[in-house]
């Protein structure tokens, strides 16, 4: 009887402790919009839809369990059954599924040609209500309407470094330990800073958020980084924390656009660590202070330029940088040779190769070719080589003299030089320039360059001087310039009617029929790969599909993909439209190596062939389902279909 009673003592002092040390609850309403499981399927043709729904169950259970924990009111449902109008009646809403989109994505064709692509849209321009984005859900929903949130790389891995730990997602209310240690600096952020001349250190010290991460749990959820060039160039945005990642040292793991938050860890709560779960409750709570904005600079353009790409390419052109292009690919070659000698023994020995061990075989016959130096300038430089040739110091001249007058737009993703604002030796994020403009206008001298200046940096369109010394009076003390948001002068006020920050004159989401039938094939940093096709009659009903790949100068696309690397390998699928039948393999070309790790990629223009017996008349389709990415960042998968006739 006893020992009955000191047993039940000690239940109830147990339950006293459980109790008092308990999370007090912040009376806060949270919706969570779930549908990702923690299995990574970006990229993977064919995998598990059963056990991928049981993971996306446990993580919305395990999302709903934590949440409770924290908040007195949580509510939990699939993306499918989402809509942005249920979040009016919640304090903050978690995306870490995709919803149903209010409007699908649509691409725009003319004869089989690409025009534009229109991204689907999950909530309306001025949607105002606090959002948390999961990962990749940053790109997902906010692209449509400009969220700086952008899928830069979807390689973010477990740990987080350079956070502002004066922020206050890291000073409560829930109370927060950072712990942390020394860890290799990312060799994709060291080798980022090797070519434009800034060299990392060896080691970084970094704080644990999640106790999987892809690099180490092999299929594991992937998080997203998000560009950071022109990120905090608008008053509504913040940078709280970089990441682990494939990409450049300062790319954004976490930060904050208007009422969107980008939380680009992947892992749900029941892989979080013990120090990284209050932290994300006070991102909720912090979040939900932000009711009733909205974003004001809209980066449409993942890939628009900023005034960096100027010092980029003081940089890139270097010869020390070519130097060390070289010798990187004389590594890479290297390390090919390595693996072939080791396919070779195997094949001697009659194993059986895989499709990786015949493509560095055949790597090893074909070793990357090396560019002179001037080849190198030339392709870096563009049509300034016609003007410099391989001096760089008039290249230095030309970026540093300029760099106040340089501007980008949303269709050319290089930097232009803006004549205009030279001639008035006024920067363009100088706001004088645009009392300078209007000045002019109401004098009557040089009215079409007025016009020019202020229609290029303004969303304005007023037809007269008067009108736009107005608005500049009444804005002037509240007028920002953002260069990620378009190159343009912005009001730094939530009023929707606020003149001067409709980007719908831009007409961004429509397309001028006049233009399509003038769409070319050419490639573009939006859309990088474009195809062309052929078919050999070799007779007897023998036929080769032959199809050329043109990538846009600068980006590659992934014929391997390394286990370390997050990258998305590319896919082909092939559909003989009638009677005919595919005869063996698809031949593909050589690629190179891109890193250490043993990725291979194709640059340029690429050849890919297909024999197949078919009789006349008929048609064949060829798809390629990849992921383009330059030395910066890399864009969402996308697929590309041509079909030609026999």
């Amino acid at each position: 009887m006893i020992k009955k009673v000191f047993s039940a003592i000690l239940m109830a002092l147990a339950i006293c402790v459980t109790t008092s040390a308990a999370v007090k609850k912040t009376n806060l309403r949270v919706l969570y919009v779930g549908g990702h499981s923690d299995m990574e399927t970006m990229g993977i043709g064919a995998y598990d839809t059963a056990a991928y729904d049981r993971s996306a169950a446990q993580r919305m259970a395990a999302w709903e369990t934590y949440l409770k924990e924290y908040f007195t009111t949580v509510k939990a449902i699939s993306g499918k059954d989402y809509h942005y109008t249920m979040s009016n009646d919640y304090d903050v809403t978690i995306i870490d599924g995709d919803p149903k989109p209010i409007e699908p994505r649509r691409t725009i064709s003319e004869n089989g040609r690409f025009s534009k692509l229109v991204y689907a849209r999950y909530v309306p321009d001025n949607f105002d209500r606090p959002v948390i984005t999961i990962a990749e859900e940053g790109e997902t929903v906010g692209r449509r309407i400009g969220v700086k949130n952008d899928w830069y790389c979807l390689c973010l891995d477990a740990h987080a470094f350079g956070m502002n730990t004066k922020h206050d997602i890291f000073r409560g209310p829930y109370p927060v330990k950072l712990t942390m240690v020394d860890r290799p600096t990312p060799e994709g952020a060291k080798e980022y800073a090797a070519t434009y001349g800034t060299p990392l250190p060896e080691t970084t010290k970094m704080w644990r958020v999640q106790n999987k991460g892809y690099m180490t749990h092999n299929g594991f959820k992937v998080g997203m980084v998000s560009r950071p060039w022109g990120y905090a160039d608008s008053p509504e945005t913040e940078i709280i924390s970089g990441g682990e990642s494939a990409k450049s040292y300062d790319a954004i793991a976490i930060g904050r656009h208007a009422n969107w938050l980008h939380w680009g860890f992947a892992a749900s709560p029941a892989d979080m660590t013990d120090e990284a779960k209050p932290v994300f409750a006070n991102a909720v709570i912090y979040i939900s202070k932000f009711a009733g904005q909205h974003v004001i600079a809209r980066k449409l353009y993942e890939g628009i330029s900023t005034r960096t790409n100027a010092d980029d390419m003081k940089s890139r052109l270097r010869k020390e940088t070519y130097d060390d292009y070289i010798e990187m690919l004389k590594k890479y070659d290297e390390q090919t040779r390595h693996v072939a000698d080791s396919v070779k023994k195997i094949e001697a020995a009659g194993g059986k190769l895989t499709d990786m061990d015949r493509m560095y075989l055949q790597m090893a016959e074909h070793p990357q070719p090396k560019p002179t130096y001037e080849q190198f300038v030339q392709q870096a430089a563009g049509e300034l080589f016609q003007q410099f040739g391989t001096d760089i110091e008039k290249y230095n001249k030309y970026y540093t003299d300029n760099r106040p007058y340089f501007y980008g737009t949303t269709s050319n993703y290089g930097l232009l030089l803006d004549e205009d604002a030279k001639s008035l030796s006024i920067a363009n994020n100088d706001k004088r320039i645009l009392d300078k403009a209007i000045s002019l206008w109401e004098k009557g001298e040089d009215v079409e360059k007025a016009k020019r200046l202020l229609y290029r940096y303004t969303l304005l369109r007023y037809d007269n001087a008067q009108e736009f010394r107005a608005w500049y009076k009444k804005y002037e003390k509240k007028l920002f310039f953002t260069e990620n948001g378009g190159w343009l002068w912005l009001v730094n006020d939530l009023d929707p009617a606020t003149p001067g920050n409709d980007y719908s004159v831009l007409k961004y989401d429509d397309v001028d029929e006049s233009q399509l039938a003038r769409v070319t094939q050419a490639t573009t940093t939006e859309e990088p790969v474009q195809l062309s096709a052929a078919v050999e009659d070799n007779g007897n009903g023998n036929k080769t599909l032959m199809v050329r790949a043109k990538i846009h100068p600068g980006y590659h696309i992934y014929s391997a993909v390394s286990e370390q690397d997050p990258y998305i390998v590319t896919t082909y699928d092939i559909d003989l439209n009638g009677k005919g039948k595919l005869v063996g393999e698809l031949q593909k070309p050589t690629g190179r190596m891109l890193n250490t790790t043993g990725t291979v990629v194709y640059e340029n223009e690429v050849v890919f062939k297909q024999k197949f017996t078919a009789g006349r008349n008929g048609s064949i389709k060829f798809t390629i389902n990849y992921q383009a990415c330059d030395d910066r960042s890399c864009l969402q998968p996308m697929s590309k279909t041509i079909e030609t006739r026999y």
